[in-house]
């Protein structure tokens, strides 16, 4: 591949860098994709390495060029963070930024004029990639991972082609599926207005929404066709779901999510009872929603009959302690227990 010995002004953070999802190409963005990077991705191993031992060129940064001149970078943009820290460059947000080692005259001569690789063949780019950053310890997370598969298949969603893409990254088809459903879905929802990466509470939502989606009963909810991977995967009749699916699982800056990934075997369940479903989405609460599935009746019953047979060991004992004090505190609880029981009874089967 052509080697090339460029300015660091030449260099650009690269919009398409799967790590960098939800950023444009616009120079606003820059700065944004530069606080995230040093902010949320992080670059605090790579300023003390750097300021003690310069720049190694021994794994390349890997770029392309630049529609409005000089290059974007497709492989190394934690490393230009660090290099733009380093030569005292700052995103232009008057934000904090992280501390900066003093550097010695021969380290900083490193830093001047940067080493670089530039049309790398496709396929030779998707494995060096594939292996960094999809299946080898620096990996990236799940979403940076679907929108490299997408971006890199491009348009080519066939099972044919996705099974040598997953041979390729070293993973397996059924896996590249599942990060390619939540991408596409959650795609589809910020086409919609449904959602929007940046008012995302976290940067690790993707992850959450990825788990989530990956119940049975929540693609039922969002009559997903896991078969056929392709843009809108939700279908019209149920993209209100999809609207709510988004809220439920990713929330927004002002407003929580109201499940989390731990949570999936309850909101399968909830999601499969339109009882339970209707009181969660009227309050909210999820664990509250699951006494209304059928899946709690068995354990309900079974607490119920042991609050009897309570109740019948204690007959035999109750005339001795009949007017102690707390005895009676005891029984007067069990009265407003038991008149809240018959009353949801009542009132669950006059519903």
């Amino acid at each position: 591949m052509p080697e090339l010995t460029v300015e660091l002004s030449d260099l650009f953070f690269d919009p398409k860098n799967p790590r960098l999802v939800g950023f444009d190409a616009d120079l606003d963005s820059q700065d944004k994709m530069f606080r995230y990077l040093i902010t949320d991705i992080g670059v605090e191993d790579l300023l003390k390495s750097f300021s003690a031992s310069g720049l190694f060129r021994a794994d390349p940064i890997i770029v392309r060029a630049r529609p409005a001149g000089g290059y974007y970078v497709v492989e190394g943009n934690r490393r230009l963070a660090t290099l733009k820290l380093l030569n005292g460059i700052r995103p232009d947000d008057g934000l904090p930024i992280p501390v900066v080692p003093e550097i010695t005259a021969d380290v900083a001569a490193t830093f001047t004029k940067i080493p670089v690789q530039s049309d790398w063949p496709e396929d030779r780019l998707q494995s060096y990639l594939g292996y960094k950053h999809v299946t080898a310890a620096r990996e990236w997370p799940p979403d940076a991972k679907a929108k490299f598969v997408y971006d890199h298949a491009k348009g080519d969603l066939s099972e044919t082609n996705l099974k040598n893409f997953a041979r390729r990254l070293g993973t397996t088809f059924p896996v590249l599926k599942r990060w390619l459903v939540a991408f596409l879905t959650l795609e589809q929802a910020k086409s919609r207005g449904d959602f929007d990466p940046q008012t995302a509470p976290s940067r690790g939502y993707f992850g959450t929404f990825y788990t989530l989606l990956g119940g049975e009963e929540a693609g039922r909810f969002l009559g997903l066709d896991r078969a056929v991977l392709g843009p809108n995967p939700v279908p019209v009749e149920h993209l209100a779901n999809l609207a709510e699916f988004v809220q439920s699982t990713v929330g927004t800056k002002t407003v929580q999510p109201k499940v989390n990934s731990r949570q999936q075997k309850k909101l399968e369940q909830v999601l499969a009872s339109p009882g339970a479903l209707e009181y969660f989405r009227s309050k909210g609460n999820l664990d509250a929603a699951l006494l209304y599935t059928e899946y709690n009746a068995e354990e309900i019953s079974k607490k119920l009959q042991e609050a009897a047979y309570s109740l019948e060991d204690c007959l035999r004992k109750l005339a001795d302690v009949r007017d102690n004090p707390a005895v009676k505190s005891a029984f007067a609880e069990l009265e407003g227990a038991f008149r809240k029981v018959r009353l949801n009874m009542k009132a669950r089967a006059a519903a």
